[in-house]
Parts: C-alpha cells; structure tokens; sequence
C-alpha cells in the first residue's frame, strides 16, 4: 500500500469519511436530545451572531480579500457577523439565511447601520435555480453538518468569478465539553467535522488552496452560573430541569465553578480561512 495514501484520500474517501462523522452526530443527537426539535434551532441565539470583537480577527482577513467594487455572496450570513462589516468594504453584498430568527436580526443590523447595498434571501445553499453571480463566494461555519458538502463547494464555484472562501475551526462544536458530554449521557462524543476535513475534500478535488490562521476570541472572564448553564445545556442538547440537566448543572458548579462565577473551557479558538481561485479568478 502506498504510505502516502492516507495523507492523500481519493475525493470519494474524503466525501465518505466527512458523511459518516456528520451522520455520526446527528444519529447521536437524535438518540440523547431532550427537548423537542425547535421549528428554528437559532431563534435562542440569533442576537449573538452579530459582529462582535470575537469575530474581529476572522474579518480583518476576509477585507484584505475584498476590494471595493466587489460583489460579495455570503452563505448562512446569520445575523450579519460578517455581511454587515463587508457591505462597508465591497460594492455589494448578497446575504443567503435559512433561519427566520437570524434574519430578522440581520434584517435589524440592516436598518441600523442605513445600508442599501445588502439584500437578504431566505434559501438554503445550494439553492435551485439561482442565478446571481458574484466576485466572491464566502460561507462561514456553514458547513459543520452538511452531510454532502460537495454539492455545496461546486455551487459556490459556480457562482463565484474571482475567489471561494470557507471559514472553519480547528476544531468542532462542542468539543471542549467532550468530558462533560460523556459524563452526562454516558457515551462517547461524536464530533463533527471541520478544518482538517474540509481540506482534505479541497485536496481531493484537485484544488491549490491558501489557509490562513487566526485565532478568534474567548471568554477571559467568568460569567454567573445561569449563563454558562444555559450555553452548555444547548451544547448537550439538554432539556432544563431534568435528571441530566441537575447532573450537568452540578458538575459545571464542581469542575468550573468559583466565588467569582463559572469559568467555561473555552479557551481561544484556532480559525481557518480557505481561500481557492475560481476558473474565472
């Protein structure tokens, strides 16, 4: 056998191994989920995905990709973390959004800042029957759980003439509560793909991509007990006062917890922006 063959996967290995870890999570999230499956998983949160100093570093990257007459297509733009920040840096921005609660919050984002060169779609990429053409084709930690993220890439190079841009972490959701998660449904933590896999699919595709670092910010300080509860109960997909619940609860207070609050594993997180040229680029 070839010794660089695991190194080097053929794109059929490389789609097989990112499905299989995407169906890993959501088998497992369908056996120890507590609560019914909200109609929009995001509402709870969608106010957070605004810009932030959290997103900062990831920004400065992607506007020294931008230039000014730019068209932008941001795919699961959330709440404008990065939509809004661009439609200040380039000539025009296209906001693709699934979610309801999320693009109200963008829609808000929107009218506060007076901007008329960003539009909002409401469509799940890739959307059938698009036609738009942009400069620049971006999806940011859009494609964790996308189970045949193939059809994703070649749509964003179909519609990109310049340059595709994916955002990852090192690492996926929830990871750092893995120990927490097994403690508390008893099970091993299936963890979603990422960085590393998303750029063993490029390479498979033959594709000559940059990845640049950087690393976002975290949670320095502690935060009352309710908070950090409340954050970790969605990570382990808990429903509030049940008997996992209270066991979670009391092990954050007793691993984490001090006479100034919680302090929550979160640690900085390594980001990596994949940059590839287009056949137009």
């Amino acid at each position: 056998m070839d010794p660089t063959h695991a190194l080097r996967p053929s794109l059929e290995e490389a789609r097989e191994a990112w499905t299989k870890l995407v169906d890993a999570d959501a088998e497992q999230v369908a056996r120890v989920r507590e609560p019914e499956p909200a109609h929009d998983f995001y509402a709870p949160v969608a106010g957070t995905f605004r810009p932030s100093e959290s997103s900062a570093a990831e920004f400065e990257v992607l506007a020294s990709l931008a230039q000014p007459e730019d068209r932008w297509l941001d795919i699961g733009a959330g709440g404008g973390r990065f939509a809004l920040p661009l439609a200040r840096e380039v000539g025009e921005v296209i906001a693709i959004e699934p979610s309801p609660a999320m693009r109200r919050v963008l829609a808000e984002g929107v009218e506060e800042a007076g901007l008329t060169n960003l539009t909002v779609h409401d469509a799940r990429w890739p959307v059938e029957g698009w036609t738009e053409q942009a400069d620049v084709a971006l999806a940011a930690h859009c494609l964790y759980d996308n189970r045949e993220p193939l059809p994703f890439i070649e749509a964003m190079e179909r519609h990109a003439r310049r340059l595709c841009v994916v955002s990852l972490a090192r690492f996926p959701r929830g990871v750092q509560f893995a120990e927490l998660f097994e403690t508390v449904h008893g099970e091993p933590f299936q963890a979603l793909p990422a960085l590393h896999e998303f750029v063993a699919l490029l390479g498979a595709l033959g594709r000559s991509y940059e990845v640049r670092r950087v690393w976002a910010g975290w949670l320095a300080e502690p935060i009352n007990p309710e908070q950090a509860r409340t954050f970790v109960r969605r990570l382990l997909w808990l429903r509030p006062g049940s008997d996992k619940d209270r066991r979670m609860c009391d092990l954050i207070d007793r691993w984490w917890g001090g006479p100034d609050g919680v302090r929550l594993p979160l640690g900085p997180r390594e980001i990596g922006i994949v940059t590839w040229r287009t056949a137009g680029g």
